[in-house]
């Protein structure tokens, strides 16, 4: 709860911080989320700091919730776009959220556990709402409609809908997930290969509990195309379709008015931030 706390009181500074360069960049709409995120950041640090031991464990944390990386460090530079600004702001609530769900998957308390457990979904509902903001930024920038993700999210009417679409995304994403391992241990880096496949190992879990066969033709996949694969490329193609998954599951959760489908997207959604935060703890993954 300590190491939450202090990630909270520092995400408030650095929306303050990210707002002011919105309104210098001029996008005051930007700059008015960062605020209202800010305000909340600094509830959760109320909110926390009653529960928060004044030593912080910080030995007893995996590395992927460690102190971050340099997106979020105090570098940022003065022409900070609010697409990018966003992205920094997604991967902060990305780790709050990885962070309050592992408290509280290993608390011995039950009272922090729930308190955890709905700050972690405090977070969640803050991951959602600014990736929906970062591909509105996104799309604006590439001035096309986008929206793909938010109308695949409609189309679910039912648990039995959000199963088969939640299948067939995990499905898609082993075949990407497969092929990648292999082109790593081709190019020698077993320690990544053995983490994406670890990574396989979860995912092939979860689509048997959604009652999804493995398609025999799958390892056959390899990669997309020419050009040069570099370690970068291919975790760049490997987090694509986790990052699909959190946008259609989250927007689902959103829109949805099926409490049992609310529950299970969130779910699913967690599961897959938890993915791409295995993902990114690999030195020269990329976003």
């Amino acid at each position: 709860m300590a190491l939450a706390e202090a990630q909270e009181r520092r995400a408030a500074a650095r929306y303050d911080q990210l707002a002011a360069r919105m309104d210098r960049f001029g996008s005051p709409e930007t700059a008015t989320l960062f605020r209202q995120l800010a305000t909340m950041e600094r509830e959760h640090v109320e909110a926390l700091s009653d529960w928060a031991s004044p030593a912080a464990p910080r030995g007893a944390l995996p590395d992927d919730l460690g102190e971050g990386t340099a997106a979020d460090s105090d570098d940022t530079p003065a022409s900070l776009t609010p697409y990018r600004a966003l992205a920094i702001a997604v991967r902060n609530e990305e780790r709050a959220f990885s962070l309050l769900t592992y408290v509280a998957a290993h608390a011995g308390n039950t009272e922090v556990r729930v308190r955890a457990e709905a700050l972690a979904l405090e977070e969640l509902r803050h991951v959602a709402l600014l990736r929906t903001q970062r591909r509105m930024a996104f799309h604006a920038k590439r001035h096309d409609g986008g929206g793909s993700e938010r109308d695949i999210a409609v189309a679910m009417r039912s648990i039995v809908d959000l199963r088969v679409l939640a299948g067939r995304l995990i499905s898609g994403a082993l075949e990407t997930h497969k092929g990648v391992t292999r082109e790593l241990r081709g190019a020698g880096d077993q320690d990544a290969a053995n983490l994406v496949f670890r990574l396989i190992a979860g995912e092939e879990a979860e689509a048997q509990g959604l009652g999804v066969r493995n398609s025999a033709g799958s390892e056959a996949e390899t990669s997309a195309g020419g050009g040069v694969t570099t370690p970068s490329t291919l975790f760049a193609r490997a987090m694509r379709p986790v990052e699909d998954m959190v946008d259609i599951f989250l927007a689902a959760a959103e829109r949805s008015q099926d409490e049992e489908v609310v529950r299970e997207t969130q779910r699913l959604a967690g599961i897959a931030i938890t993915w791409l935060a295995e993902l990114r703890a690999v030195p020269g993954a990329s976003d």
